[in-house]
């Protein structure tokens, strides 16, 4: 299962998918906040995580409320490949990975202080904690952000 455009140049990957609206399109204008109102506390934090990471000189609130899987991003849900289309991957913990028989030894550490975000050496797969701010702190955020060419959050 997915959500968001097939043609998204980045792909989250992440083990359980929220429950669905009736009708409800990753194109809708209010998609997120329906998302959020049917799954709770815990798809607005994988949500804003998400945003966190890819909202580019503009609010992050805004980006994830408007913007968020309507063009650039997509999440891949319990996936066994990679999504064909999407030049980065981001695999969101140690499930995800699994699922995607990733070997993790071929994988080296981004930041040598942290080594909870790891990045694989000839292509643009990152495997981070899963969306979760007790597991994946905005300074984790910035340091992928920073590997992404992104600009940091204040």
């Amino acid at each position: 299962m997915m959500i968001g455009t097939e043609l998204a140049g980045h792909c989250f990957y992440l083990p359980n998918p929220p429950v669905l609206p009736t009708n409800w399109g990753y194109r809708d204008i209010d998609a997120t906040q329906s998302l959020i109102e049917l799954n709770g506390n815990h798809w607005r934090k994988i949500l804003t995580i998400m945003a966190k990471i890819m909202v580019n000189g503009q609010d992050w609130r805004q980006y994830r409320d408007i913007q968020l899987l309507k063009h650039k991003e997509s999440i891949g849900f319990a996936a066994s490949s990679l999504q064909p289309n999407s030049k980065v991957h981001i695999i969101c913990g140690q499930e995800s990975a699994q699922g995607l028989q990733l070997n993790i030894n071929e994988f080296i550490s981004i930041n040598s202080q942290c080594n909870k975000l790891l990045k694989h050496p000839q292509q643009a797969i990152y495997l981070c904690p899963y969306l979760d701010y007790r597991q994946f702190p905005n300074q984790q955020i910035n340091q992928l952000r920073e590997e992404l060419g992104l600009q940091l959050l204040n």
